[in-house]
Order: C-alpha cells, then structure tokens, then sequence
C-alpha cells in the first residue's frame, strides 16, 4: 500500500452506516476481527496495512470507496449471465468519470440525463461490440473493469442474449430460473422442455440451496486474517497455538483440486487428515484416479502410479498402462486381470470421515453451528459406534474434468425428514451421494435416506441417473482391497 493511502475512520464509519453494515458485517467482509474495526472507528489504533486495505477493499466491493489523499470514488456493480456462465462486475469511478459511466449505461437501456432506464434482456449485437470496444478505448482509465466488461460480452456469439442482473441471484431456486430464461431466449425451441425440468428440479430447488464451488480458479475460503482465523475442526485460534501456515485444499490435492483452498484450517489438522483421514478415500478411488489420469502430487505428474501384490497400473499422461501376472482370456476379446491385494491401506470409516471433512470445509458459515457434532465426529471420533447412513455410488454419463467436484445441498426447511446437508462428490464419471451425519437439524439418523418416499420425490433426478450401489462404510478396521477388471469389447 502507498504511504499517501489515507483511511479515515470517520469516512469509513460513514460509508458503513451508509451501506446498512454493523461493525460485524464490514469485518466479515473485510475478513478481519470485528474489533480491529471497533477499534479503528473510535481512533484508539491504526490497523496494519494489510488490515486497512482489507477494509479499502471490502467498501470498493459494495461501490464505496476511498483512494489517496481520502478521495472518495463511487461504484456500481452487475451480475451478467449467459450461456457460458455468470460473472459479477464492479464499476469504480470518480466524480469526474461519471460522464463516462452516463454513456456506458446508456448502450444498455436509455438516460433522460438525469436517470438510467436498463434493460435486464440484453442481445450482444456486432453495434453493442462496437460501441463498447469505443467506450473502452476513451474511458478506460476513469473507469475500471471496462476491459473486462468488453471481454466478457466480446466472446459472445455475435447476437447472443444474454441478462444484465443488479446483484447476483440470491438463491439456488432464482439461479435456475434466469439460467432457464437465457436459454430459452437463446433457444426459443427449448420452452418444451420446460415442464421436464420443473419435473426433476423444482421440488429440489424449493428444499434447497446448493453450494458448487468452482475449480477454475483460485478461491480461498474463510478469513484470510491471520488474527481472526479459527480453525474449523479443532476450534483453535493462533491465540491457542496452533499455526495456520501451509495451504490447507478443501477438497485433497490427490482428487487433482489446485485451485480451492481452506483458510480456516490450521497446519495440525491439516496434517491429521492428510496422513490419518484422507488417504483411505484416495484407497478407496484409487481405480478411477488412475484410469482418469488424474493429477495430484508427486512424481509422474501427479499421476498415481499404484502397486499390486500381483501387478501394478499406471496413467503416462496419454493411456493407462495395467501389468499384471493373473490374465485371464475368456475368448471373443474378453479379459479378466488379477492385480492381487493393494499396497494402499483403506479403513471405510475414515474414507467416509474423508467425505465429510470436505463438506465441512466449504460449507456456508451460516450451517457450521448446526454441524458441531459432525466435526467433533470428523475431528476427535466422538459418537464411536452410532449407525451411519450408507453412501450410494454410480458410474454417470457426465462430462470428465482435470479436478473431482463437490456439490453440497444444503436444506432451507428447519423441519424434514429430508438431509440437512447432503455431499455429491464426483470423480469423473464416478458419483458419490453421501449424508452428512450428526447434524443438529435431522430429526432422525438417516439410516436408509437414499429410499426413504420424500427424499426419493424431492432428488428425482437420482433415480434417473442410473443403478446405484449402496455402501456400509462404518467399519473402523482396514480392509484389503483385491481390485479384478474385466474388460470386454464394446460390441460385446
């Protein structure tokens, strides 16, 4: 930060109350400690200069900030949809640039000169390209992100329709919808699909939210304060000792994820679940990690290379290489191979515990408090012995990434015999549907959920998916695992 970066805490107290924001709120977004801004506010210290940016930061996302000298600059913000997806553009300008901004909006609805009129149905017309790209070119330095905008709606179809939106859709249920609306304004033919959906979803999307992060990007969860983190398994604080120094991956590193990170996860947790928890998932998806060719850590890229007590199987980046000393031909291009007993050391229990502490890492702040007995579950074994919910598996027709993906659905209701949270973690082809167990908002323990009448009505789309194998994962021993692959030509 510049050293004539002035942040007045009088300015930044008016800005708050300006934007509806209690102490609480700004430091939840600024990602610091609520009294840091108590503190600032009332002129009894100068926050570090990470801190003070935090917060510079935090009021230029809501439109409101401060540049050097005390400057004030104002803001907008928009959220655009299209057929490739959302993205959230926030406008910083100067009072000087506001002629600028009048001429911008103005290319998507009209201005009387004294208020803009925007249109939310917008179509990126070779002229709207045009117009932009000129805009961009005069105004860009008074006026931020315009080079993004112009990127953004540049790499659209020429005439493709696309939503300008105020904010970003505040649920799961609205989120559908105008992703429905764009592409039935893109194609007018797909309104008879319609009821289809509403078929499949719309119970779904009334009984929940869902969280899917993204895995194209970077993103960290959690505070980034070092002063304010607390870790979310063991509920320690720098303040108790414990350290927050390596980067903690919300979903492992070994499912190919470089790009989504744990904040509040500190380095003995995080070591605890890399050596005790999460190996047995990697056992347990050993298989299919290895014929996605998916890359992790390590050596060979990443790619695992497994070992057999009767062969080995590896991916060199262009086709899975299988040698083993147990084939069998059954004739007409069909083969059996036997690689024998695994090296790697799989305890069911701890593959479930694997799932869970992935949920847990990239839930909403907003559940963690109903999800107490699930981390002491995950974290210390409490409950040792209570009857858990099986997972259900299946092999799906989707689309195959670089990163395994996790889906979290996360129950509006107080009262249901529906999940509070339920996990669909997917590798590749390969789904798992788990439970998330002990919430204090389940009624019941969940035994058998996959079959039980609501949640069957309300997840239609799971019986439509395919055939899914249930597994008991509460065994706390170590199995073996004797992997046999049976390959068969496809015509066959």
């Amino acid at each position: 930060m510049s050293d004539s970066f002035v942040l007045d805490p009088q300015i930044v107290k008016s800005a708050r109350i300006m934007l509806k924001w209690s102490q609480a709120e700004l430091a939840r977004r600024a990602g610091i400690a609520v009294s840091t801004v108590a503190e600032f506010e009332k002129g009894e210290r100068v926050p570090i200069g990470n801190n003070l940016q935090a917060i510079k930061d935090a009021l230029e996302q809501a439109g409101v900030s401060v540049g050097q000298q005390g400057a004030v600059r104002f803001g907008l913000s928009f959220y655009l949809l299209s057929s490739a997806g959302g993205a959230e553009l926030h406008f910083q300008f100067t009072p000087e640039g506001k002629g600028a901004v009048d001429e911008l909006l103005s290319l998507f609805g009209s201005f009387d000169g004294v208020e803009h009129s925007i249109s939310s149905h917008q179509q990126a017309s070779k002229e709207l390209k045009e117009a932009l790209a000129g805009i961009t070119g005069r105004y860009s330095k008074a006026v931020p992100h315009l080079h993004r905008l112009r990127k953004y709606i540049h790499a659209l179809k020429d005439d493709e329709f696309f939503l300008l939106l105020p904010e970003r859709p505040s649920s799961s249920a609205e989120q559908v919808q105008y992703e429905q609306l764009v592409e039935e304004m893109n194609n007018p033919g797909s309104r008879k699909d319609r009821h289809g959906l509403d078929f499949l979803f719309g119970e779904l999307l009334k009984q929940y939210d869902m969280i899917s992060p993204r895995m194209d990007k970077r993103i960290v969860i959690g505070t980034q304060e070092p002063e304010g983190k607390i870790c979310r398994f063991c509920r320690k604080s720098k303040c108790d000792g414990v350290t927050f120094k390596t980067d903690a991956h919300a979903i492992s590193a070994a499912f190919g994820n470089k790009s989504l990170y744990l904040a509040e996860e500190c380095d003995d947790c995080n070591g605890y679940f890399g050596r005790e928890v999460e190996p047995s998932l990697i056992a347990f998806l050993e298989m299919h990690l290895a014929f996605l060719g998916v890359q992790g850590r390590g050596k060979h890229d990443g790619r695992p290379e497994l070992q057999f007590s009767q062969g080995s199987m590896f991916h060199d980046g262009d086709k899975v290489n299988i040698l083993s000393s147990s084939v069998t031909d059954h004739g007409s291009g069909h083969l059996s191979v036997e690689l024998g007993a695994s090296r790697a050391k799989f305890t069911p229990l701890l593959a479930y515990k694997a799932l869970v502490k992935m949920a847990l890492s990239i839930v909403g702040d907003d559940e963690l408090p109903e999800l107490e007995q699930t981390r002491l579950w995950t974290r210390y074994d409490s409950h040792a012995g209570t009857p858990l919910p099986t997972i259900a598996t299946a092999v799906i027709n989707l689309p195959t990434g670089p990163s395994a993906q996790m889906t979290l659905y996360c129950r509006k209701s107080e009262t249901s015999r529906l999940p509070h949270i339920l996990g669909q973690f997917q590798l590749g082809p390969y789904m798992i549907v788990f439970a998330v167990p002990f919430s204090a908002r389940d009624s019941w323990n969940l035994v058998g959920f996959f079959d039980d009448a609501e949640f069957r009505e309300t997840f239609k789309h799971y019986d439509m998916a395919g055939k899914w194998i249930h597994q008991d994962l509460s065994r706390r021993s170590t199995v073996d695992l004797f992997p046999t692959l049976n390959f068969k030509p496809r015509n066959v």
